[in-house]
């Protein structure tokens, strides 16, 4: 079954060109298929970052979406580089990674940082579950 939820970052607090603002999402569990960010309040391009990531994954350097210096809104289908169980990529044609979609079990974050005061995103996200 496919769903959607949106996650609003909620107004960024800070000075302009750093400010910051995290929000979680309710339990999400299975395959992230697709991501649409939608930037409010026009965040300053030469500075915003937005992340997506899994926050209970150990590994918090994952992230699903990693826009750095941006602020135009964006449709992502984010993948991920396949590896084996001995953490070697997996290729097809001469080093062409096999690419998957992301699996989460847990809270999504949406963050976005380098912002101006009170700009934020709004992440829709797309899984099967």
């Amino acid at each position: 079954m496919i769903d959607r939820i949106t996650i609003s970052t909620g107004a960024a607090a800070g000075a302009n060109g750093s400010a910051t603002a995290t929000a979680y999402s309710p339990h999400v569990m299975g395959k992230i298929l697709k991501v649409h960010v939608a930037y409010k309040n026009t965040p300053p391009a030469a500075t915003t970052d937005l992340y997506l990531y899994e926050a209970e994954d150990p590994n918090a350097t994952e992230y699903i979406v990693n826009l750095q210096n941006a602020a135009t809104d964006v449709t992502l289908y984010p993948r991920r580089a396949t590896v084996t169980s001995l953490n070697a990529p997996i290729i097809y044609a001469t080093n062409n990674n096999v690419h998957e979609p992301f699996v989460v079990c847990g809270r999504l974050a949406a963050k976005i940082a380098g912002a101006n005061a009170d700009d934020y995103a709004d992440v829709t996200v797309w899984f099967e579950s």
